[in-house]
């Protein structure tokens, strides 16, 4: 009897550490797919924040323009209105 329930415990060890080293490997496995993951989410935040850049510095520099065009038209309406010559 006790040879046979240690023969029996040992094929349990035996399992036991075949599954320990397959849930390490997938551990390793999921932890390098996760970091690869992450390192592209960086990225994509990093390109995220620099369009946003991009867009404010766009959306400034276009406010100006349209302040410019405006003094340009007010500029040009009224020296047309107040000029003496006759189109």
């Amino acid at each position: 009897m006790n040879a046979a329930a240690l023969d029996k415990y040992n094929q349990m060890r035996r399992k036991l550490e075949h599954v320990n080293d397959s849930v390490r490997t997938m551990n390793d496995s999921n932890c390098t797919k996760m970091l690869s993951t992450h390192t592209q989410l960086n990225e994509i935040e990093d390109a995220m924040s620099n369009l946003e850049s991009t867009i404010m510095h766009l959306d400034a520099y276009s406010r100006s323009l349209e302040t410019q065009v405006k003094k340009f038209e007010k500029t040009y309406l009224a020296t047309r209105t107040t000029s003496p010559i006759k189109d």
